[in-house]
């Protein structure tokens, strides 16, 4: 082997054999805390979306089941109504990590934008008459959880965010 320097070999400070090998371990070790960055957000994000989904399947649901004046309030009136929102808010690919609240109904008129609470389930207002000609509206609303987990914890900024997503979902339903 033909050494540059006058024939000599180089000191230890002048000699980059291996180099590469140490530069590739270096930024190697950057790169893998990188991927895990961005591999626990999205699923960070996926599971809040799942969540929304899972909220908006259950009202769905109980607009679907109860859909008839007969069986309104829904809640009071519409038989195996929870059951049947729990059973749609699961159908989302989190699955039975789904937990949902009971549901909660009443009436309401738009003002605006905003829903404006007008009447209990006991007697249904004849109507919206200080917000708008419409009639008051039966509305469900229901909150879905999922306890998220990390697929890196200890290594990622995501995993400060371990513990419960929710999220409410409304719909009118009668």
């Amino acid at each position: 082997m033909a050494y540059p320097v006058g024939g000599k070999r180089p000191g230890f400070w002048c000699d980059r054999t291996g180099s590469i090998a140490v530069e590739t371990a270096l930024i190697s070790g950057l790169l893998v805390v990188l991927i895990a960055q961005a591999l626990d957000f999205g699923w960070y994000v996926y599971c809040a979306l799942q969540v929304r989904m899972a909220a908006q399947a259950a009202v769905a649901q109980a607009a679907i089941s109860c859909n008839t004046a007969a069986k309104l309030p829904a809640t009071v009136n519409c038989s195996g109504v929870s059951t049947s929102m729990t059973t749609a808010a699961q159908q989302v690919s989190l699955g039975s990590t789904i937990t949902m609240n009971t549901p909660s109904e009443g009436y309401y008129c738009v003002n605006g934008s905003a829903l404006v609470s007008v009447g209990s389930l006991g007697a249904k207002p004849a109507d919206c008459t200080p917000y708008s000609t419409a009639q008051p509206g039966d509305y469900v609303s229901v909150t879905t959880t999922h306890t998220f987990a990390p697929l890196f914890p200890g290594l990622t900024v995501v995993a400060a965010y371990a513990g419960p997503i929710s999220a409410t979902a409304w719909m009118r339903v009668g």
